[in-house]
């Protein structure tokens, strides 16, 4: 059996459900597809989750796990790369004599030696430098001049808003012109071709389009993006792909994690750790006049101009080309003292985006085997503690130590306790800050990433037996027992 998958970012089950009447090619889907529930892994961040989905390995494992802390410089991507070539699902297809074709795949780039053929691109969401440095690369290198590869360069955020949807739409557009073209003219068992374009959209129009966002504006001009790209991606994506398979090829659509509305509330948990004893402030109580406490100042000024004219990656591009130091300034600018502080928060974006999902890092150089234990167990006892304070109900939707949900040799990669806060809190840095606050970056990128509600729908999976409940690991190994008609064990 040959197998197809499109892997597109951020798209949403509940969101395919909301809108499935006029969605005709994803509706036809699902009434063909068994029901799956798939789970994403933690945190539901898309580099961890697509290492997740091309390796079969949980992120302890695979070593993409980019939580941020004062504690550790910032955790780059090229630094465990290395770790993904030859591993991934159709690597192994190939050893096992399977012709591939891979078009675009998130983060894998250079492309490497495969049994077939395999486009990359920089992908201008992983690091700065590849917005300056776009490249695409073809294995094998011939490849590249037998085709069209122009436009295929994502936009990055303009400063009006809406001049981001016709670029948008043009490189999916552009996207699946060269896809479709090589997945008729060249012979495959095993297609892949990934979209980051929805998760982007969402990302920046979410409150334009969620009722339930505090910042929703009735009749506003961007009401109904997320929804005709929506319907974008089933005509020129779904339905495109459709056209190209028969009834002998196993059809695969599936996302790395869903998507939904970021915390509009905050809880400063580095200012809980304060009171708490357990985190030092650089700035004394009253003194305003140091660099740390103007460091500061400065910062939250930023944010405050990001928020209200949605600048964040438009703001961090221009910085760096004018000021290279400015981003490592910005990043360092709360003001922890991290020689004297036993725990502080960690999370994805250093509380630029304030997700709900974070961690607490512990600084090991302050603790011994024994008295780590305790500490661990008594900042897990004041976060269960948190109640809402105007619902009076606990923030904490859970709480783990790290080896509690993964093991693998990168764990230490992942702050020594982990936890989700309720959808409606996220997790804020500031200290020298009320503890219950507004969030200052909530329109910066509305949306959020969400664990629960990532996509896998299948067609003509003949006689093989489909979980019901999947995670993002499960997915290698049915891919390669789809080609294999199940001698994969």
């Amino acid at each position: 059996m040959k197998v197809m998958v499109l892997g597109i970012d951020g798209l949403d089950s509940e969101m395919l459900s909301k809108f499935e009447d006029n969605l005709p090619n994803f509706k036809k889907l699902k009434e063909d597809s068994p029901n799956v529930k798939l789970s994403s892994v933690f945190p539901p961040d898309s580099p961890t989750a697509w290492a997740s989905i091309y390796t079969g390995k949980n992120p302890a494992e695979h070593g993409i796990v980019l939580f941020k802390d004062s504690f550790d410089s910032q955790h780059n991507i090229d630094e465990i790369l290395d770790d993904i070539p030859g591993t991934t699902f159709w690597d192994v297809a190939g050893k096992l004599g399977k012709k591939v074709c891979i078009i675009l795949p998130r983060m894998a780039y250079p492309p490497w030696p495969v049994n077939g053929a395999m486009i990359s691109r920089t992908t201008e969401s992983e690091d700065i430098k590849d917005i300056k440095n776009f490249d695409i690369k073809s294995y094998p290198p011939e490849f590249f001049d037998e085709y069209d590869f122009e436009g295929l360069k994502p936009p990055s955020s303009p400063l009006k808003l809406g001049d981001i949807i016709e670029p948008t739409k043009e490189l999916i557009l552009n996207e699946i012109r060269l896809a479709s073209k090589i997945c008729k003219e060249i012979n495959w068992d095993l297609y892949f071709y990934y979209s980051h374009s929805l998760d982007k959209i969402q990302h920046l129009f979410w409150m334009h389009h969620d009722k339930n966002d505090p910042y929703y504006k009735e009749d506003n001009p961007y009401e109904d993006v997320v929804f005709e790209f929506h319907k974008f991606y089933d005509k020129h994506v779904i339905g495109k792909f459709l056209k190209l398979i028969d009834s002998k090829t196993a059809f695969i659509v599936l996302s790395d994690h869903g998507h939904g509305m970021r915390p509009t509330k905050v809880i400063n948990i580095n200012e809980i750790l304060k009171k708490k004893g357990l985190l030092k402030s650089k700035i004394e109580k009253n003194n305003r006049i140091s660099k740390d406490y103007l460091m500061n100042l400065l910062r939250k000024k930023i944010i405050k101009t990001m928020n209200s004219h949605r600048l964040a990656e438009k703001f961090v591009l221009e910085l760096v080309k004018i000021f290279p130091q400015g981003k490592k300034i910005y990043v360092k600018s709360i003001p922890i003292d991290e020689n004297s502080t036993l725990a502080c928060l960690s999370d994805l974006a250093r509380g630029t985006k304030e997700y709900s999902y974070a961690g607490i890092r512990i600084n090991n150089s302050l603790v011994n085997e024994s008295s780590y234990k305790v500490v661990i167990d008594e900042i897990i006892e004041i976060l269960q503690s948190i109640k809402d304070p105007f619902t009076s109900k606990n923030v904490i939707e859970w709480i783990h130590k790290r080896e509690e949900i993964y093991n693998g040799k990168y764990i230490e990669k992942y702050p020594d306790i982990i936890f989700k806060l309720k959808d409606d809190w996220g997790a804020g840095w500031d200290i020298n800050a009320p503890v219950f606050a507004k969030s200052e970056t909530h329109t910066i990128q509305p949306g959020s990433h969400r664990a629960e509600t990532a996509v896998f729908l299948i067609k003509n999976h003949g006689n093989m037996n489909i979980k019901k409940n999947m995670t993002l690991m499960d997915i290698p190994k049915t891919i390669l027992q789809l080609l294999t008609q199940g001698r994969i064990s």
